[in-house]
């Protein structure tokens, strides 16, 4: 799993994903390893092998991880039609080190008297831009910190839901190299700025 994710860091996912098809055969029940491998499996365009990785996380995926919230995304979209599939990563890694061509976005969630822990966000490429396959998930520290690290350069929402109504709805535009901070506190949420406004019936 180590070799596995380190090619991923490295955006190997080809390396990624043969180590990853001989774990999940030795260790058939590793989540962590099914999911990185329908991550690996969709940066190469491998859309059968990757929707059958996620549908065993969406199937095995017990109080709901975020893992299993990216892959029923991910599957959704593919059914879709005329809907780009958007490219998953594994969760944000804090500890991850920042390449200088990426971006990288951190902050904090904040509500009227204090920091919002364990909360789940997406930031989404925008459609119809070079992201728009880009996708990452996390959930806030316990202090309502959250980093997103190496970024691909481009227009992106920044949000708390895939589905029904968002806290926040937010468009964030890292350039290259560059650190953005951004606090989500309720001077910003969706009541007050919404970038992303749903058309009106």
């Amino acid at each position: 799993m180590t070799k596995a994710r380190e090619a991923m860091s490295r955006h190997d996912y080809g390396g990624a994903l043969a180590l990853l098809r001989d774990l999940v055969v030795r260790d058939p029940g590793n989540f962590e390893a099914h999911y990185r491998l329908g991550v690996s499996a969709s940066h190469l365009d491998q859309m059968d092998e990757a929707a059958r990785a996620f549908e065993w996380v969406v199937a095995h995926g017990a109080a709901g991880p975020p893992e299993a919230e990216v892959a029923r995304t991910w599957l959704a979209a593919r059914q879709s039609v005329n809907v780009v599939t958007p490219a998953v990563y594994a969760l944000a890694d804090a500890a991850s080190p920042q390449k200088p061509d990426l971006a990288d976005l951190s902050g904090k969630a904040v509500g009227p008297d204090k920091p919002i822990a364990r909360l789940q966000l997406f930031l989404k490429g925008v459609p119809g831009t070079a992201v728009e396959r880009e996708y990452h998930v996390l959930r806030t520290d316990p202090q309502g910190n959250f980093r997103f690290t190496n970024v691909v350069p481009g227009d992106y929402m920044l949000t708390n839901a895939v589905a029904g109504r968002p806290t926040w709805r937010l468009r964030v535009s890292p350039a290259t190299g560059e650190r953005l901070v951004l606090e989500l506190s309720p001077a910003n949420q969706a009541t007050v700025r919404d970038d992303f406004p749903e058309p009106r019936p």
